[in-house]
């Protein structure tokens, strides 16, 4: 499973319903970056990338995805000093296809 819902769990006492509606938030957040990480790139706006990349991250560590947490910790860090350019396309598309398989599984679990 991509994402792991421990610190969830534990954070809320359990509470699915608490659960559920992280994972809500979550999906809805993943739509919002899936249409503003690839503009922002296209623009060379890496300020603003690096910007995203820090929101979501957050919201990928949450979700116990500390591996894409990783990836988009790399990008914040890039993206702010504008180094390694070629990398960035790669990293958002991994964070994105990595998210959209996590919500496919939290929703069939949950």
């Amino acid at each position: 499973m991509i994402a792991d819902l421990n610190y969830l769990k534990t954070m809320s006492g359990g509470d699915s319903k608490f659960i559920r509606e992280m994972i809500t938030l979550f999906s809805d957040q993943i739509e919002e970056y899936k249409n503003i990480m690839p503009d922002l790139l296209q623009k060379k706006d890496y300020d603003g990338l690096s910007k995203i990349a820090h929101k979501a991250k957050s919201s990928v560590a949450v979700m116990g995805m500390s591996e894409v947490a990783d990836i988009l910790k790399d990008l914040e860090n890039l993206a702010h000093n504008e180094k390694e350019v070629e990398k960035y396309k790669f990293m958002i598309d991994y964070f994105l296809e990595q998210s959209e398989l996590a919500i496919k599984e939290l929703e069939s679990t949950n």
